[in-house]
């Protein structure tokens, strides 16, 4: 006999089956659910119940205990005790007396007063509960009841009734349950399985189910109609896919053939499978070239590079990405940057056939990275130079001061002996030394901060005509000098004195690297324009005019590892005693001064050119020729001076030639001294000449000072380092004269003197 299977019955009658045994599981999971609760909550209700039943036993035996009345509360227990639930009763006075007490029948005697008593009926499963009677008097007693648990079987039948309430309510549920699925599901489901077999056997897809409902079987029956639909447009979709695929073909085919990325598949014998247009205009090849030869045949010039990567690639199936190389491709081009992607190509199941290889281009951005890094190496130069300049400045204006004391010094002496003097030769070598040191420091200032140069609107042409025939006067022979020019050169603003110190420097320079050998020195005149920063050749020229003075020689060059250090100070190349080293920073100085750039190019063993700009205008030159009259050094007419620096040597020295020049010279080397003085006596004073650069307090506060104790007070500050600040705070505070500071007698003479004069006037 077979066994029996749900799956061989009719759907109608396994939604009978299935909806009697839902009922049946129903009422036995009730019956469950009814019995958990009963196991769950009886014992938390029994003692809850008992220990209610023993508070209102207290109240109603507490007379009794108050007359200590044993058998009137031993009748109220008997009464009280028939509960059969209860086993026993007793009051347990506070000294352990039992007062009254009670058993129900059959049960065993026990001592409530007891603990050990007490003990055994909890573990033998009695519900032991006590209460305090609240009795009147010097009396304390305790009720303690003890309870019995009702069996199970005796307490399921308490939920009798409603277990046979909801046995009926699930027959009934399971009656009207199983109309309903039979009129939602059996039917329609053998409605659906009819249509099913007819369009099979008739191949009629215009039938369909009707689906006017809107639960899971009128979904399904939607479904079947959309089934039919579907196959009904079968072969017209197929042909659409075919054609829409064959038109994406096309368009993959398009995109590759005309991609900016050279393309192209390389096989495993490292031959040319396929090519796009960017990879053949790349090489240099066309495609019947390429296609089907290998990497050495038909490219030589990248299989160099693009072998051994593609070798790399078929052996590891490992992407080989990001990989730069340089070709001259195609052959005899200008040299181009790449950069290579190569990726294995895999069949359908994974094995390694050829590889794919994506080239990009990067030769302008290449070219453009190296155009910026040699613009930020010149600004890398522009930065440094200006911070070794501020270094400098402010060694040259200490040791400035230092020369000044010695050629005063000196001077004083000569002025104090006859010429046949011994001393008096010596005296003029020192100051022939102290001017050659000074013109020291004066460049090392051009170099950190161009002087206070009068720039006038001039053609340089004739400047550098003039510088050139100095030149030729102290060159050797065996060099030649050439001038080469432009007609119609533009003028610039220039100081024509600094511009012929720079072209003497620059042509004693090109001249010492070719004294061994001889060589030619030209000097070429141009007018340029540059259009833009990113075409700018220096950080520092901004788009514009420019002249551009070139300086170029041929002889020894400059080697590339010192090409950046020449414009740095006290740097040099030749030997020991036959230059300072500052030559070049001088000239970096003042070309800065007039808004220009100085660039060096040089190639060891062929010669350097200095290329310097100057900001072209477009006006005429002015005649910058003026005569100039000598003056005699001024003599002073007894005016009271008051002479302020922190130099005791200055002080003395300047107090000395002032007095010699005619002045009434107060010298002093602390400022709070000179203050003071000038509060004492705020009139004795014709005029101040103070230091700017002192500790403590400098001239420009002390100018401030003064001018609050007597506004009217004439006074000179002076520096050998003056900076723009500075000059702006004075006119601030009321000071008209910050001036470079002197360095001749006659010159401090000159200045004191035009500034009273001025007064005067």
């Amino acid at each position: 006999m077979k066994p029996f299977a749900l799956s061989h019955l009719p759907l109608r009658r396994r939604l009978l089956l299935l909806v009697g045994l839902a009922a049946v599981v129903s009422l036995l999971l009730a019956i469950a659910a009814a019995a958990i609760y009963d196991f769950s909550t009886y014992r938390p209700r029994t003692v809850e119940r008992a220990r209610e039943q023993a508070e209102s036993f207290a109240a109603i035996v507490t007379a009794a205990v108050e007359f200590q009345d044993s058998r009137t509360a031993t009748e109220y227990l008997s009464e009280l005790g028939r509960d059969p639930n209860i086993e026993a009763l007793a009051i347990v006075q506070e000294d352990g007396t039992v007062l009254a007490e009670y058993h129900s029948p059959g049960t065993q005697l026990m001592n409530f007063a007891d603990t050990g008593a007490r003990a055994q009926l909890v573990r033998a499963g009695r519900i032991l509960t006590t209460h305090a009677i609240d009795a009147a008097g010097p009396v304390h007693a305790d009720l303690w009841m003890a309870t019995t648990l009702m069996p199970f079987a005796d307490r399921i039948w308490e939920y009798a009734p409603l277990l046979g309430v909801v046995a009926l309510s699930l027959f009934a549920l399971a009656i009207m349950l199983s109309i309903t699925l039979r009129r939602a599901i059996s039917e329609p489901v053998q409605a659906l399985a009819a249509t099913a077999r007819d369009v099979t056997r008739l191949r009629d897809y215009r039938r369909r189910v009707s689906s006017e409902g809107s639960d899971e079987v009128g979904q399904l029956a939607r479904d079947f109609n959309a089934m039919l639909d579907a196959v009904e447009e079968r072969e017209r979709a197929l042909r659409q896919s075919e054609e829409t695929a064959r038109r994406q073909l096309i368009e993959i085919e398009a995109i590759y053939a005309n991609a900016q990325v050279g393309l192209c598949v390389i096989d495993r014998e490292l031959r040319y499978v396929r090519i796009n247009k960017q990879m053949m205009e790349m090489s240099g090849h066309a495609a019947e070239a390429l296609i089907g030869r290998t990497l050495e045949e038909a490219t030589p010039e990248l299989a160099t590079v693009l072998a051994p990567i593609c070798r790399q690639v078929l052996t590891t199936g490992e992407p080989v990405a990001n990989i730069e190389y340089v070709s001259a491709a195609p052959p005899g081009g200008a040299r181009r940057y790449w950069i290579g992607n190569h990726h294995a190509l895999l069949d359908e199941v994974g094995n390694i056939i050829g590889v794919n290889v994506a080239i990009h281009d990067i030769t302008d951005r290449k070219r453009a990275n190296e155009e910026r890094a040699a613009l930020e190496t010149q600004l890398r130069q522009s930065q440094k130079m200006e911070a070794l300049g501020t270094l400098a400045g402010g060694i040259a204006h200490d040791f400035n001061n230092v020369l000044t004391a010695i050629s005063g010094n000196a001077q004083l002496a000569i002025e104090d002996l006859t010429p046949e003097h011994p001393a008096t030769p010596s005296l003029h070598e020192i100051k022939r030394a102290t001017g050659r040191a000074k013109d020291l420091v004066r460049r090392i200032l051009a170099f950190s901060r161009p002087e206070q140069n009068i720039q006038h609107l001039i053609d340089l042409r004739p400047v550098v005509e003039e510088a050139l025939h100095l030149l030729r006067a102290t060159v050797p022979r065996m060099i030649d000098i050439r001038l080469q020019a432009e007609p119609d050169l533009p003028a610039v603003m220039a100081d024509a004195t600094q511009v012929h110190q720079v072209l003497m420097n620059l042509g004693k320079n090109a001249c010492d690297a070719m004294q061994n050998r001889g060589g030619t020195l030209t000097i070429r005149l141009a007018s340029e324009r540059i259009e833009s920063l990113l075409h700018s050749p220096s950080p520092d020229l901004h788009p514009g005019n420019y002249l551009r003075i070139s300086v170029e020689d041929t002889g020894t060059g400059i080697p590339p590892e010192l090409i950046e250090r020449v414009f740095e100070p006290f740097f040099t190349t030749k030997g020991h005693g036959e230059g300072t080293g500052l030559g070049l920073s001088v000239v970096h100085g003042i070309v800065r001064g007039h808004r220009g750039a100085i660039l060096v190019r040089s190639k060891p063993g062929s010669g350097t050119v200095f290329d310097l700009y100057f900001p072209a205008v477009e006006h005429q030159p002015e005649d910058a020729a003026k005569a100039a009259s000598p003056i005699a050094t001024p003599a002073g007419r007894g005016e009271h001076v008051l002479y302020v620096d922190d130099e005791d040597q200055l002080v003395d020295l300047v107090t000395r030639m002032m007095e010699r020049m005619g002045y009434n010279v107060t010298g002093m080397t602390r400022p709070i001294e000179a203050i003071e003085a000038v509060r004492a006596d705020p009139a004795t004073f014709d005029l101040v000449l103070t230091d700017l650069g002192m500790p403590g307090m400098s001239g420009m506060d002390l100018a401030e000072e003064l001018l609050q104790i007597r506004p009217d007070l004439p006074i000179i500050i002076t520096s050998g380092y003056v900076r723009a600040e500075d000059a702006r705070r004075a006119e601030q505070i009321g000071v008209r004269d910050v001036v470079m500071k002197p360095n001749t007698v006659a010159e401090i003479g000159q200045l004191i003197r035009d500034r009273l004069d001025a007064l005067k006037k």
